[in-house]
């Protein structure tokens, strides 16, 4: 079953935004990605499927339909959840493809300990999609 979550307001204009989010413990792929370019009207909304080492901005649909890439040989980045536990998942970049993700896990601790006074991140474990 696939989950969608939005973890940046549509209109926010910081490139990044940290948050928190609950999900059940599994095996999880991502799949794409939604964002909005803001206009003077309100917004246009772009969804771009998301493969390792692949740009699917540019001209990715055309390529599929010409044969040239096959959807089938390409491969998901994945994470698995476990049962009861605080992950950290890494930072996430969008912005130049091909997607990739790096570990700023310290990083991110000193932000969240003032703001989430409850949490120990230090005993996060580090599950970055692979």
């Amino acid at each position: 079953m696939a989950k969608a979550f939005r973890v940046k307001p549509t209109f926010k204009s910081t490139k990044e935004n940290t948050f928190i989010y609950t999900i059940e413990p599994g095996n999880y792929a991502i799949l794409n990605y939604w964002w909005t370019n803001s206009k003077w009207y309100g917004g246009k909304m772009y969804t771009e499927y998301i493969f390792k080492n692949t740009d699917t901005t540019d001209g990715f649909e055309d390529k599929v339909n010409a044969g040239l890439i096959s959807i089938d040989k390409l491969e998901r980045f994945t994470f698995k959840i476990t049962e009861n536990s605080l992950n950290y998942l890494g930072t996430w970049h969008f912005k130049t493809p091909p997607v990739s993700f790096t570990n700023d896990k310290v990083i991110l601790d000193k932000k969240m300990k003032d703001r989430y006074k409850n949490i120990d991140f230090s005993k996060a474990n580090v599950v970055m999609p692979n």
